[in-house]
């Protein structure tokens, strides 16, 4: 569970950073929900202590980092636009 949790927290920092260019800010819909079931994942892992904890904690950290600014983006694209794109 902790590589899943590192490739979906990899995917998820993706589409959160290729949601910051103009006309795929679509792609922020992707990343949020990749992020938190990376961070679900990883933490899972932590608990099940089965696999390298170090892997779990970069997939929750990634996962974390990916959920923060897609909140941002989110928070942001509300305020300037009113809707999500």
């Amino acid at each position: 569970m902790g590589i899943t949790s590192l490739v979906i927290g990899i995917l998820s920092i993706l589409g959160v950073c290729i949601s910051l260019i103009p006309f795929l800010n679509v792609l922020n819909c992707v990343g949020l929900p990749l992020g938190l079931l990376g961070a679900i994942l990883g933490i899972a892992a932590l608990i099940s202590k089965r696999g390298s904890k170090g892997v779990a904690i970069a997939g929750i950290t990634l996962s974390s980092l990916a959920i923060l600014v897609g909140a941002i983006r989110f928070v942001i694209s509300l305020l300037t636009t009113g809707g999500i794109i």
